[in-house]
């Protein structure tokens, strides 16, 4: 071989080899694309990279991601911002688009705008951007942890030699702001104000559950002069620029439980650039971070000499406060702690104390400042006197908030007496008592029921001798609560006292011993006579035709007279005479025609000297005696037995049983026995005999009366019988409620609700309008009334609420609770299954990735009549935790009955078009929200979003079944249509490489689908079109091989010609040619025509060799071919094409064979 053709096949060689190796050095110096993951919940605080880090936060209401971005912001704000437990470099702002105004109108500065026009703006919120970053570590989206983005410097630049400090003060109705940038550096440096005021807590909420609170968000620029961008300053080591603004407080609102004064939060950063690009960000801050001057007043006191919390007018009054310095810095600038009091608007000065140095410094003094008052020139008709010290004079006071303490002291009034009134009959009877109910009016806020008493007075009528030594009591509170409440007192009238009526007087005495004026009510009680009482119980037994005398202790009673003093007459013929000495009645029942036995009854009179001219006729009544025969068993008379309701008790009567014989003689009592003859009132007291015992018990808990029982003892031979009185002792019932269907139930907020008690209010033993239901409590306060027996219910807290109720009659009280469950709307339930449950039936089909799903939902007959369904459709990922869609619409109601479907098409939330075009990806879900309104206006909604995941790629088309195979063929064919289309209108050739390789993947894909027997499939001809699209590439293909073949034969004739270096020809190895590799010849249509080409053919085409290095350059098939011992996975091949590694294809393949795939796309005509 000649040293010029020599010469010729080494220079094809090295430039062969350095197409190779400049290939490998691009792949291998590609940027490699950082995946960023979630970071894991940071439990312990973040640490400070030691200089001030800033953050700008683009979100929405409606984002569910947002919500863990604006926590997590606000977490590291509470542990590294202003007033932080760590330290105070971190601030941020919010651009939060509101549920109720939508996203802000930032002009002239869109920052919203300047976000997502960055480079690393990905579409979809949450995005936090730390120190302008364009894109890269600090560009960051989906909601997640920022510890680690704070700790690691947050993309501060230069932070050493800026400084930036932000005061704000109240200035009346405005804000005076003042920011001073300082720089310590060399030279002078032109830096740009980026300054805001923001809410430090927005009063709205996101929406959906959990709601917070979004934090520092937008409300207004602190711009240059003219309004058009950030202030510029310029700065040099040692001279700092302050810039001031002045802001009405209205520009932001109150929220976070502090006023709009509390909630103005300034932030400023400093640029070293105006507003138009990204700019290096070298210092941030806010009005929270120190140091701060601020000065309160605090630990307000008042006392009085007396030793009680309240007033009366005369006494003497301290008050005492403390100023102390609450801020970063020393306060030298005077001023004074002013202590005052109110008389409504008016405010009168006391005293003032003058304020000496305060330093900042832990554990330094402070001012505490004292004043005294004689309160007797406050006004007497006030009820409470706000007293009040605040701080006047003060200087460089950041927060007026905390310069005024006020305290509201109640003035001990007079109290008023009400009239007093009787409880019960207004007639007393000798040896009873008249109850009289004494009430009176605190007329303060100080005194009630409990603090109060009263002084009770008797007089006889029109006399004024008053006195108090029969009245007792005043411990019972009765009627607590209501109207009619005061204290219960006894007046016991004296035997010696006159009958007839009595005047009662009544004043009321407050805790300080003030009282009121007497209240006095004549003729309050008559005091009557008592009339003698006759009692026939126990019955005395008497023998037949014998004279006895019977004592009358028990059965014959005056309140005012002796016994011994009563006259007793009687006009019956068993009568023989009163015995006045010995209080013993005479009676005798003689023996005619047979003994009179059993009871018999004598009706006497008892005079006691009274004057009974109104009747006609004296005191009357009948005694029983039980009369017997001698030999009859014998009774002695049986106590009345009481029992309490409810109540039992037991009587052995063997103790009141005796017997003898026809001589008159003792027989033993055990002997006998005994049986009940009658029960006069069985539905009151049951009776039954145990032995000789006898039982006895209440029929219920709430009857009441008495019973007549009578007993028969009996020897075998002669019986006698006798009588007991069984009594029930009346005890007061508390009335009491049905809370049939009200214990428990639920109720709309802001949805009245009437229960009438009344009806349900009964009491067993009082008469109607003696009871009645106190005043209602409720855990909400005001939520509860009662009004004319009605209880009305109007809450506004969602939640669990109890309602207390008591009922009474003055002396008993019954306790009930309702509890309420508090609801804003009913909750709405989708059901993924279609067991009737729930409101909404879902079913959600093609759910695979590359599919758009679509939903056919109906309601369930379970559901209530809706006249509105409101349906939300969002779309969002669940790993990068962003939405990217989001679609509300009302349904068709009229559709309710037949149920509707969608197909979930679902718009971008960044512009036009869908959110998902291709369809789902892995990860992406469907997620539903609900609102309603039944026919009765009743509002629903679901409280958490109904989510339908994908989570599985295509199966293989012969794991499909036969209605997805049906879908994926008829998907294929409509997108290779449209593809087609598309080619053929195209001119742009770079979009007819993208276009063919995507043209060629999915007949590819058609072709596998095909294979299966159950696919409905085109003829061959049908498909021919194209087919023929592609057959352009296969002659670029022949092009680009022939090319690499006349390289290898070159370096082969080298070879041969160069045997004197020691170079073996290799052997030819027909199994490694690519056409061998079936999967690759399935790839692309074949290579057997390319790889068995004749090698006559190579002639004609060098002719076009000048075009072989742009084509054949990066082709790496050949030397696979040639030199099969080469390392063949080290080449990282061709760049992948847009769409990505053709489908089906491996990696090893295309690092063999993906050039070709791509010569023939890009000559493709």
């Amino acid at each position: 071989m000649s040293t010029v053709t020599r010469s010729l096949s080494l220079g094809l060689v090295l430039l062969f080899v350095g197409s190779l190796l400049s290939g490998a050095a691009l792949e291998l110096n590609k940027d490699s694309i950082p995946t960023e993951l979630n970071d894991e919940p940071v439990v312990m605080e973040a640490t400070s990279p030691g200089h001030p880090v800033f953050a700008e936060y683009m979100g929405a209401h409606w984002c569910g991601p947002c919500h863990t971005a604006s926590a997590n912001l606000h977490s590291l704000y509470g542990t590294n911002g202003g007033g932080g437990t760590q330290s105070e470099d971190f601030t941020y702002i919010s651009f939060w688009e509101s549920g109720q105004t939508g996203n802000p109108n930032l002009s002239p500065i869109n920052r919203r705008a300047h976000l997502q026009g960055a480079p690393g703006y990905g579409g979809g919120i949450p995005v936090v951007v730390f120190g302008d970053a364009p894109q890269g570590t600090y560009y960051t989206s989906g909601g997640q942890n920022y510890d680690s983005y704070y700790q690691n410097g947050g993309n501060t630049k230069n932070a050493g030699d800026y400084a930036v400090s932000v005061y704000q003060s109240p200035n009346g109705a405005n804000m005076d702001i003042e920011i001073k940038a300082t720089y310590t550096g060399t030279g002078s440096k032109t830096v740009y104000i980026y300054a805001a005021v923001t809410e430090e807590t927005s009063p709205e909420t996101y929406s959906g559950s959990p709601n917070p609170h979004p934090h520092h968000v937008w409300k207004k620029w602190l711009l240059n002069s003219g309004g058009t961008g950030f202030e510029s300053v310029t700065l040099t080591a040692g001279s700092p620029v302050t810039k001031t603004w002045s802001v009405p407080l209205s520009t932001v609102r109150a929220g976070g439980g502090n006023t709009a004064l509390d909630n103005f939060l300034t932030v400023a950063a400093l640029l070293d650039g105006d507003h138009t690009s990204h700019r290096n960000l070298v210092s941030a801050g806010d009005s929270n971070m120190g140091p701060k001057m601020d000065i309160g007043v605090s630990g307000l006191t008042v006392t009085n000499d007396e030793g009680t919390e309240s007033y009366v007018r005369g006494d003497i009054v301290t008050l005492e406060a403390d100023v102390k310095n609450m801020g970063d810095l020393d306060y030298t600038s005077g001023g004074s702690l002013e202590f005052y009091y109110k008389n409504g608007a008016a405010v009168t000065s006391i005293d003032t104390v003058s304020i000496p140095t305060l330093n900042a410094a832990p554990g330094s003094s402070y001012l505490t400042g004292t004043a005294t008052l004689d309160t007797s020139n406050l006004p007497g008709n006030v009820w409470s006197t706000n007293f009040g010290a605040r701080l006047i004079g003060l200087n460089g006071d950041r927060s007026s908030s905390n310069n005024v303490q006020e305290l509201g002291v109640n003035h001990d009034r007079t109290p008023l007496a009400k009239t007093p009134q009787v409880i019960g009959s207004n007639v007393v009877e000798r040896g009873e008592y008249a109850t009289v109910l004494a009430k009176g009016d605190p007329n303060d806020n100080v005194d009630t029921i409990d603090s109060m008493s009263f002084e009770v007075e008797v007089s006889a009528a029109g006399q004024d001798l008053w006195d108090s030594s029969i009245v007792s009591g005043g411990e019972n509170v009765l009627y607590r609560d209501s109207p009619q409440e005061g204290r219960e007192y006894i007046v016991t009238p004296t035997m010696s006292m006159s009958a007839g009526d009595y005047d009662v007087r009544v004043r009321t005495v407050d805790s300080r011993g003030q009282t009121s004026d007497w209240s006095v009510v004549d003729d309050m009680f008559e005091l009557a006579n008592g009339r003698p009482l006759i009692v026939a119980d126990p019955v005395p037994t008497v023998m037949c035709d014998l004279s006895t005398k019977v004592s009358m202790e028990g059965h014959v009673t005056d309140p005012e007279t002796p016994l011994s003093e009563l006259l007793i007459t009687s006009t019956s013929e068993n009568f023989v005479a009163w015995h006045a000495d010995t209080e013993e009645l005479e009676v005798v029942f003689p023996y005619d025609n047979g003994c009179p036995l059993g009871q018999k009854g004598i009706e006497i009179k008892v005079d006691d000297g009274g004057d009974y001219t109104d009747t006609g006729e004296l005191p009357y009544g009948t005694l029983l005696f039980n009369v017997i025969e001698n030999g009859q068993p014998r009774w002695a008379g049986l106590p009345i037995q009481v029992i309490d309701e409810g109540g039992s008790g037991e009587l052995l009567l063997t103790q009141y049983l005796s017997d003898t014989d026809d001589t008159g003689q003792s027989v033993d009592v055990s002997t006998l026995s005994v049986q009940i003859i009658d029960n006069s009132n069985p539905e009151v007291i049951e009776v039954e005999l145990r032995g000789n015992d006898l039982g006895f018990h209440a029929y219920d808990d709430d009857v009441n009366g008495e019973t007549v029982v009578t007993l028969r003892a009996s020897d075998g031979e002669q019986f006698s019988d006798q009588t007991i009185t069984i009594r029930i002792n009346p005890i007061n019932d508390a009335p009491r409620l049905d809370m049939t269907d009200i214990e428990e139930f639920s109720l709309k907020t802001n949805r009245q609700k009437v229960i009438n008690l009344n009806s349900r209010l009964t009491d067993v033993d009082s008469p109607q309008g003696t009871y009645w239901v106190n005043n209602p409590q409720s855990t909400e306060t005001g939520s509860a009334r009662l009004v004319s027996g009605d209880l009305i219910l109007d809450f506004e807290e969602v939640g669990t609420q109890i309602v207390t109720l008591s009922t009474t009659d003055g002396y008993a009280t019954n306790s009930y609770e309702i509890t309420v469950e508090v609801f804003d709307s009913v909750p709405f339930y989708v059901s993924k299954v279609d067991d009737g449950s729930g409101h909404l039936y879902v079913e959600m089909a093609d759910t695979y990735e590359t599919q758009t799903p679509s939903a056919s939902f109906a309601l369930t007959e379970s559901a209530p009549t809706f006249t509105v369904v409101t349906v939300t459709w969002s779309l969002c990922n669940e790993l990068s935790g962003t939405c990217d869609g989001i679609w509300e619409y009302d349904l068709d109601m009229s559709r309710s009955n037949t149920g509707w479907t969608q197909e979930m098409n679902i718009p971008s939330s960044f512009g036009e078009g869908m959110a998902r075009s291709n369809g789902m990806r892995n990860m992406d879900y469907i997620g539903l929200s609900v609102r309603a309104v039944d026919n009765a206006g009743q509002d629903y909604k679901t409280s958490e979003t109904t989510k339908w995941i994908t989570t599985e790629a295509l199966p293989a088309p012969s794991e499909m079944d036969d209605a997805l195979i049906e879908w994926y063929v008829a998907d294929l064919l409509a997108e290779i249509a449209e593809l087609e289309a598309e080619l053929a209108e195209s001119t742009n050739s770079d979009d007819v490489v993208s276009l063919d390789a995507r043209l060629l993947e999915l007949n590819t894909k058609l072709d596998v689908a095909c294979d299966d027997p159950r696919a409905d499939c085109p003829s061959d001809d049908l498909k021919s079109s194209s087919n023929d699209g592609t057959s352009g590439l296969n002659t670029n293909v022949i092009l680009i091989v022939i090319g690499v073949l006349i390289v290898a034969a070159l370096l082969g004739l080298m070879f041969m010609r160069s045997r004197q270096d020691g170079f073996v020809e290799p052997k030819w190895n027909e199994a490694s040619l690519p056409f061998h590799d079936a999967v690759a010849n399935s790839m692309y249509g074949g290579t057997q025509e390319l790889f068995q080409q004749p090698v006559a053919a190579v002639a004609p085409v060098a002719a076009v060799a000048p075009a072989a290095p742009v084509v054949a350059a990066p082709v790496v098939a050949a030397p696979v071919a040639v030199a099969p011992p080469a390392p063949i996975a080290a080449p990282a091949g061709p760049p992948l094409p847009p769409g990505g590694l053709p489908a089906g294809w491996t990696m090893e393949q295309w690092t063999y064979y993906g050039q070709q795939y791509l010569d023939r796309l890009n000559n493709q005509p």
